[in-house]
């Protein structure tokens, strides 16, 4: 059993009520790996400080997609 599967905090799936590219990206580089929910668009799962492929492919899911990661290069370059 890893951390992730123990039933802890990391289970937890935050809801963001906008969306914020920057401030998913930070939540996403910071927590590493978990899920989110951002209102008005849908359910996200990231991995490895990236939001992996959703499970909805639609235009809106796969550019929300794109855009954080974009940011979490962004910040992490910052940083780098």
């Amino acid at each position: 059993m890893n951390a992730w599967s123990n039933g802890g905090a990391q289970n937890k799936m935050r809801i963001f009520q906008r969306y914020n590219p920057l401030k998913i990206a930070k939540y996403v580089k910071t927590l590493f790996r978990g899920r989110l929910y951002i209102k008005d668009v849908g359910a996200f799962e990231f991995d490895k400080g990236r939001i992996l492929v959703p499970k909805v492919r639609d235009k809106r899911h796969l550019s929300v997609m794109s855009e954080v990661n974009r940011q979490v290069l962004l910040l992490q370059s910052e940083m780098g």
